[in-house]
């Protein structure tokens, strides 16, 4: 079993490193527990009320994770990729957004992408991009790029893990700011978070996970690692 150094993982205490996550990770690690699995094992989910880790099979989980490495790229880092404002249209960005309407839920569109093949494909694409992001910029051009939004009982549980880049508003407790560098590492730990989902519906199937990953990130909350079957704070605004 591959393990992972722990000492890569995660968003440095001290600022002075200006150390950014290492994105090839989460292809390696995906390929290497899903390398194999039939179709049956792919889609194995459980809708009851009570098994929300099941509500999303790997073979969603997978296509959540390039869903968000593609809008994540264009919403926080688009300004970086494509400054000229030629932005590719790879998928159907209208019909793939963030927010309540997303039109197929926070995964790809499972018409147009459904083997695993061509959910990797999207992955690739949305890794590439991160990768040329923190490989061309400075530390600091993250630091400067901050953004505003509606705090959800997520971000309130989530902040707990970072050492720095995330903040309450002082003029309303509601609303939450945050650093592109915070919400890269954030990027980082979601993908994470939902290959560790991948490994505990293998193990429910009797499958052995292919990576040890050790606890970083949102992995040191409890609901993110498994030890609790209490679901995740939800992303309802506060």
């Amino acid at each position: 079993m591959a393990r992972v150094d722990p000492r890569v993982l995660e968003m440095p205490v001290d600022a002075e490193p200006g150390t950014m996550p290492y994105f090839s990770h989460i292809d390696s690690w995906l390929r290497a527990e899903i390398d194999g699995l039939t179709d049956a094992q792919l889609d194995l989910d459980d809708q009851s009320p009570e098994r929300e880790l099941m509500w999303w099979s790997i073979r969603r989980q997978v296509s959540h994770i390039a869903w968000v490495s593609m809008i994540f790229s264009k919403r926080r880092c688009g300004a970086l990729l494509w400054p000229e404002g030629n932005i590719p249209e790879p998928i159907v960005w209208s019909e793939h957004h963030q927010g309540p309407n997303n039109k197929h839920n926070l995964r790809l569109d499972p018409a147009l992408f459904w083997e695993v093949p061509d959910l990797l494909d999207k992955l690739d694409l949305g890794l590439s991009w991160m990768r040329y992001v923190v490989a061309s910029h400075p530390i600091e051009t993250f630091r400067e790029m901050v953004e505003s939004r509606h705090s959800t009982h997520f971000w309130d549980d989530v902040i707990t893990v970072l050492p720095r880049g995330a903040w309450h508003d002082p003029d309303d407790e509601r609303r939450v700011v945050n650093t592109l560098e915070c919400a890269i590492w954030m990027l980082f730990y979601e993908m994470s978070s939902h290959i560790r989902s991948i490994q505990r519906i293998k193990a429910i199937q009797g499958l052995p996970s292919a990576v040890e990953l050790t606890r970083f990130g949102y992995l040191r909350l409890p609901h993110y690692w498994g030890e609790t079957e209490a679901p995740a704070p939800s992303i309802t605004k506060l």
